[in-house]
C-alpha cells in the first residue's frame, strides 16, 4: 500500500463536503448545472476517452503523485487540462499547450491551514482568479510539483502577486452534474470532470474485469477521463477515473486492444458504483478553459500559429 492511500485510508481528508460553498458557487454564475439541449443524450450508447489528447500533448501526463490533502486540485487540474487538450487538437482554438499546469494554487485558496478542500473553492478560484502552468515565476518556483507550497497558502492565502500571474489564464463555464447521462454528454462532447465524494475502489480488479468498490470510503476528488456505454467490451457502462496516488493499483487485465494505453493508476469501475461520483452532488464538469496565446513559429519559410494534432 502506498503511503498516501495508507493516510486516506486512515482518514485524511482530502475532500470537504461544504454545502455553503456548493451553493454560493452555483448562485454565483449564469449556468449551474450541466443540462445541454442541444447535446441531450447524444452520448448515450457511446464512448469517450479523453486522456489520450493530454498524453499527445504532454506524454509524461498524470504521472505527478500526490503527497498531502490536495487531491481536489490534481481532480480539478485533470478535468482542465483534458478539456484544453480537446480544445486545442480537436476544436482548434487559437490556443498553445506550452506545458501541464500547477495545483498549488488552488490548493492555496482552499482558506484553512488544515487538509483538505472543497471542489466548489477549487471551481470558484480556477474561475475568478485562475491557474498558473508548471514553470518558474518570480515569486513561486512551480516548476516541480511541492505540496508544501499549496499546504502553506492555505492559512495565509494565495499571495496577490502569484494571484496576479495567475488572472491570465482561467477556466471558463464549470457546472454541476447531477446525472450519469448528462456527464456522459459532457464527456462525449470534450468537457471532462472532476468529482468528490466519500468512496473507496479496490486496488484489484476481480472477475467482472473492473476495480470494485470497497469500504470503508476515501474523502477523496479524482478526475473522469471516460467511459464506455457501448458493451462492447463489458456488459454494462465502464467509467475510467484517473487517481492521483502513482501506480497504487493493478491494471484490469482485459484492456480491449483498440483503446489507448491504460494509465496508472486509473480505475475501471461499473456504472452502479460509480453512481456515488454524481450522487455526492460534488461532480463538477469542466466546459471552456481560457489558455494561453498561441506561439508564433520563427521565420523558416512558414510564419504562422502552432498547430498540434496535425
Amino acid at each position: 500500500m502506498s503511503e498516501i492511500q495508507k493516510q486516506y485510508e486512515d482518514g485524511l481528508p482530502g475532500y470537504i463536503f461544504d454545502v455553503r460553498s456548493k451553493m454560493e458557487f452555483l448562485d454565483s454564475q449564469p449556468v449551474q448545472y450541466f443540462s445541454e439541449p442541444n447535446l441531450k443524450g447524444i452520448g448515450k450508447g457511446k464512448r469517450a476517452l479523453l486522456w489520450p489528447y493530454v498524453r499527445k500533448l504532454d506524454p509524461t501526463a498524470y504521472t505527478e503523485v500526490q503527497t498531502t490533502g490536495d487531491c481536489v486540485s490534481f481532480g480539478s487540474r485533470g478535468a482542465r487540462e483534458a478539456t484544453r487538450a480537446v480544445e486545442i487538437l480537436v476544436k482548434r482554438e487559437p490556443e498553445d499547450w506550452f506545458k501541464r499546469t500547477a495545483t498549488e494554487p488552488t490548493y492555496g485558496a482552499r482558506g484553512h491551514g488544515g487538509q483538505g478542500m472543497a471542489p466548489a473553492l477549487a471551481s470558484r478560484f480556477e474561475r475568478d482568479v485562475g491557474f498558473l502552468a508548471r514553470t518558474k515565476y518570480d515569486p513561486v518556483d512551480l516548476s516541480v510539483y511541492n505540496s508544501s507550497i499549496g499546504a502553506r497558502w492555505g492559512s495565509t492565502g494565495v499571495p496577490e502577486r502569484v494571484k496576479e500571474l495567475c488572472r491570465k489564464n482561467k477556466v471558463g463555464v464549470i457546472t454541476n452534474v447531477r446525472t450519469q447521462d448528462d456527464l456522459m454528454d459532457a464527456l462525449y462532447n470534450g468537457y471532462a470532470a472532476h468529482s468528490g465524494q466519500l468512496a473507496a475502489w479496490s486496488n484489484k480488479p476481480n472477475e467482472k474485469n473492473i476495480h470494485p468498490r470497497t469500504n470503508p470510503g476515501w474523502a477523496h476528488d479524482m478526475c473522469i477521463l471516460g467511459y464506455d456505454d457501448t458493451q462492447e467490451y463489458w456488459p454494462f457502462r465502464v467509467w475510467f477515473i484517473q487517481n492521483s496516488w502513482g501506480k497504487w493499483n493493478a491494471p484490469v487485465k482485459s484492456w480491449p486492444k483498440d483503446y489507448p494505453e491504460q494509465l496508472a493508476g486509473m480505475i475501471v469501475t461499473s456504472d452502479d458504483d460509480f453512481n456515488v461520483c454524481v450522487a455526492a452532488g460534488d461532480c463538477w464538469v469542466y466546459g471552456s478553459v481560457d489558455g494561453y496565446p498561441p506561439q508564433k513559429l520563427p521565420d523558416f519559410g512558414t510564419i504562422g500559429m502552432l498547430h498540434y494534432g496535425e
